[in-house]
């Protein structure tokens, strides 16, 4: 019985330590290039900082030409929808879309 309540214990401990819903934290997106881009290089990430003006983290490569990353801005923060607007807009990205599996805002 012991055993039981603290597997339970520790079960809620787990779910009640991850980010609450709603809260302020990074937004992951997927990014498609319009060339093969070597998407975890450091230039690529800088120019990606530099264009958004946030900072900006590989998450893993999709394809030659598309690549997860972690944009530094809470999705409810009105700069944080600037960033990915000027991602948009830049002449290189094809495509901009939340990661769906990742980031459900």
């Amino acid at each position: 019985m012991r055993r039981l309540l603290w597997m339970a214990l520790c079960a809620a401990t787990a779910a009640c330590a991850g980010p609450i819903p709603g809260t302020a934290g990074p937004r992951q997106v997927i990014i498609g290039f319009a060339e093969t881009t070597d998407s975890a290089a450091p230039a690529t990430l800088t120019s990606l900082a530099h264009t958004s003006q946030v900072a900006v983290s590989f998450v893993a490569a999709i394809s030659p030409r598309s690549a997860a990353y972690r944009l530094d801005c809470p999705p409810a923060d009105p700069a944080c929808e600037k960033a990915i607007a000027a991602l948009r807009a830049h002449p290189g990205v094809r495509y901009l879309e939340p990661d769906r599996i990742k980031d459900s805002r």
